[in-house]
């Protein structure tokens, strides 16, 4: 297969949608030779921050000389960013290979994988085959039933903050979501858990690291709680947003648990506190908090479910480098299935305004008119005054900061999907 051939073949062999399990993948890769034996995993799941953790892991462990893989899907600007070795993403030749061997290897399935399950084959295939010390994997969604979890040692399972999302596969409640997503964890395996804040729920209120704990222990895991701040006094952390200074905190967090072991592992590389900081210092991770102009203000944010939602409001108003009387300005595009009312009910007090805009997904993403339906229906409910209208599509939307003042900062927020059509300006 050439790679439009190879990736039509992820986007759409097997059963259509997402089917929750691990029996497919694991017979996929059995066929394959086992690919994921032989490989130094650190997994991580979560609602939000997952992605940041990555990113802060990857360039710590590449700034000690070792070859780190990471995996991690949907890609967010370029389609081969899910699947990278050594900072750099796999090319359409690599690609072309190993999803080729997959499909090869899945001939004969009774039931065959879906196009998540071929494509995480084909990643730990090609991590395999370039000899990676590391390979960080994030999970697609949820945990016990992921496709990614398939690691019987790995070297830490690392939780992100948990809140509600994809609940019509994970779960009704916070504790639902958190127990799926606590199967990634291993018996004698640390099992390493971000700050977060307790989701309410109908009326309850919910502890999702306590949740998490109480999993690690029933399972004989290793429980380490990310309470206590230990990023350097006066270090910058490289990712903008309030939220990311916990997750940097759970990076080195992580790296301080699995520093010991990976010693052993690579005794010639020098693994260090001082080389971890180095590294990330170096880190990116476009798209979340992000200022893509000063003049006037212009923030992209990959915001997509409530908690992911307070967190961002949270950062646009402790951020001092917005203006202090800052006017916010909502561009908002958002999936149909994400509970976007509540996500509009915590972002519009604050705003000015809000133009709707259809995302690049017609059929999964909400009409625009929908959206510019519900946030009417939740300002009357606030109580507050809001210009709300739509555009026809970012571009047009963003043509409203051409008469900005010093006081406008300008939100595109909504889904990550949204960020693809930044390539479109």
């Amino acid at each position: 297969m050439n790679f439009i051939e190879a990736k039509n073949y992820t986007e759409n062999t097997g059963s259509a949608g997402i089917i929750p399990g691990t029996d497919v993948i694991k017979e996929l890769l059995g066929r394959l030779g086992n690919p994921e034996k032989d490989l130094n995993v650190i997994h991580i799941a979560g609602t939000n921050g997952k992605g940041a953790i990555c990113s802060y892991l990857e360039y710590a462990l590449s700034e000690c000389g070792l070859n780190v893989g990471r995996y991690a899907s949907p890609s967010v600007f370029d389609f081969l960013e899910r699947i990278k070795v050594g900072l750099r993403n796999i090319t359409e030749e690599e690609y072309a290979e190993a999803v080729t061997r997959v499909k090869e290897a899945a001939e004969g399935m009774k039931i065959p994988p879906t196009g998540f399950e071929a494509e995480t084959a084909a990643a730990l295939t090609f991590f395999k085959d370039k000899k990676t010390d590391v390979v960080i994997v994030e999970c697609g969604m949820g945990g016990r039933e992921d496709a990614t979890n398939v690691f019987e040692s790995p070297l830490a399972a690392v939780f992100a903050s948990v809140s509600m999302d994809h609940m019509r596969f994970l779960g009704n409640t916070p504790e639902e979501i958190a127990v799926n997503k606590a199967g990634i964890m291993r018996k004698n395996t640390p099992a390493i858990i971000s700050k977060m804040p307790h989701v309410y729920c109908e009326g309850e209120d919910y502890d999702p690291a306590g949740i998490l704990e109480r999993e690690a222990q029933n399972c004989g895991a290793a429980c380490i709680r990310c309470e206590e701040n230990i990023i350097p006094e006066g270090f910058e952390n490289p990712l903008h947003g309030k939220y990311q200074d916990d997750n940097l905190n759970t990076a080195l967090w992580t790296l301080r648990t699995v520093e010991g072991r990976l010693k052993e592992l690579f005794p010639n590389k020098e693994i260090s506190h001082d080389i971890y900081m180095r590294g990330i210092a170096k880190t990116q991770h476009p798209g979340r908090f992000e200022t893509i102009s000063k003049s006037p203000v212009i923030i992209r944010d990959g915001a997509h479910n409530p908690g992911a939602a307070r967190a961002l409001r949270d950062s646009l108003y402790s951020d001092k480098t917005l203006p202090e009387n800052k006017k916010i300005h909502l561009i908002m595009g958002v999936f149909k299935d994400k509970d976007y009312r509540e996500i509009l009910r915590i972002m519009l007090p604050g705003a000015e305004s809000l133009t709707a805009i259809d995302l690049p997904d017609p059929v999964r993403g909400l009409p625009k008119e929908e959206l510019v339906k519900a946030a009417g229906e939740i300002s009357g409910e606030l109580g507050k005054e809001i210009r709300i209208g739509y555009a026809g599509s970012l571009k047009d939307a963003l043509k409203q900061t051409e008469s900005a003042s010093p006081e406008d900062v300008y939100l595109v927020f909504g889904s990550l999907s949204l960020m693809q059509l930044f390539k479109e300006n």
